[in-house]
């Protein structure tokens, strides 16, 4: 009984020493970076730009293609696949949605000047995705890929990332100037 509990112990001790090693490793890697830099690394989308490979992949030419040449439970199985693939995809559209919209209010945040037009329009914006990943989701899940919804939802995830990449730009010309002037005074 001693020798299980002096194991436990040992073991607790063990991974609070991993956990500490690995997180100090993180910010020691990151103290060299600017928060500009960390945000255009953790907040801005990045699945996304892979839409044309999925759009490949799901298109009504490959699957006839496949159905031809390949044997039909290898066919069937490659089509399963791909609506696994495309659903990882939509959980990586869903990924970067949700950490444009983050940024969105972060920018918000920071920005002197922010309409409630704006805002509406946001709110809106990620009902709209919410309401769409759904639907596609189960579009996928059902085996009836919706080539055009998929092209739609990365199309909101595109714009609302232009947005963010204006909106962030604005935020920082706002922000040189009073920056400026306090250094200069």
């Amino acid at each position: 009984m001693i020798g299980l509990a002096i194991f436990a112990s040992l073991a607790v001790i063990l991974f609070f020493f991993l956990l500490w090693f690995r997180r100090s490793r993180v910010r020691s890697a990151r103290v060299g970076q600017c928060p500009a830099e960390l945000i255009t690394e953790t907040m801005l989308p990045r699945h996304y730009l892979y839409f044309p490979q999925i759009r490949q992949a799901l298109s009504a030419l490959d699957e006839e293609y496949l159905n031809k040449v390949a044997p039909h439970d290898a066919a069937r199985i490659a089509h399963q696949e791909r609506r696994a693939v495309a659903r990882h995809f939509l959980a990586g559209l869903r990924e970067d949605f949700s950490s444009l919209e983050r940024l969105a209010r972060m920018v918000a945040a920071l920005s002197p000047v922010i309409s409630s037009e704006q805002e509406t329009e946001r709110i809106i914006l990620g009902l709209k995705f919410r309401f769409l990943y759904g639907w596609v989701w189960l579009r996928l899940s059902t085996g009836r890929a919706s080539l055009e919804q998929i092209e739609q939802l990365t199309g909101l995830v595109g714009r609302l990332a232009t947005r963010m990449e204006g909106a962030m730009a604005a935020v920082g010309a706002l922000s040189v100037p009073g920056l400026n002037s306090s250094l200069n005074a």
